[in-house]
């Protein structure tokens, strides 16, 4: 009877330990994946910001170089803060109550507004360029949509236990530094 005890116990510990190699070798797959993304988003983030325009290859690189080495779908949300000075008026019915201060405000222009500027225009591709400015602020919101591999096989083990959020969630931005387009045109 120890023997059958023993080899029982034996059994469940090689599979506790499969399954934690297996689970290691999967974390590990995220740990990179998370890497890479935070490369391709801060390189992407910077260089626009360095430059203050965005251009379709610009863009087409930054995405492909998201999906370098993994095979993880990503949210992408992009968003650019214009900067707008509002004279502030004493009455605003009346312009000479002018009291020579302004507000600076910003206004949000979103991926969906981008796009268009970049890829459903009619100028010629290598001419497209969504323009920012000075002052402006550019942010990029990545997340994963599809799970990862160590968190299908975590839930697995602990019956869905685990989180339903995504693992990869990074947020990047700031503020425009330069407009090299002035020099394009």
């Amino acid at each position: 009877m120890p023997n059958a005890v023993s080899k029982i116990f034996a059994i469940i510990l090689m599979v506790v330990l499969f399954y934690f190699a297996t689970y290691q070798n999967y974390k590990k797959e995220e740990d990179l994946a998370y890497i890479n993304t935070y490369n391709s988003v801060t390189e992407f983030v910077d260089n626009v910001r360095l430059k203050g325009f965005i251009t379709p290859s610009m863009y087409e690189d930054f995405v492909n170089s998201l999906h370098t080495g993994n095979q993880v779908l990503f949210n992408v949300e992009i968003e650019h803060q214009k900067k707008q000075y509002t004279p502030v008026y004493n009455d605003p019915a009346n312009p000479n109550s002018f009291t020579g201060e302004y507000k600076v405000q910003y206004t949000g222009v979103y991926w969906d507004q981008i796009k268009k500027t970049l890829f459903e225009s009619n100028v010629p591709y290598e001419k497209r360029m969504y323009k920012l400015e000075n002052g402006d602020f550019f942010n990029v919101y990545v997340e994963n949509k599809t799970k990862f591999k160590s968190t299908m096989l975590f839930d697995f083990l602990t019956a869905g236990a685990g989180t339903d959020g995504p693992v990869i969630a990074f947020p990047y931005g700031g503020m425009v530094q330069n407009q090299d387009w002035n020099d394009k045109q």
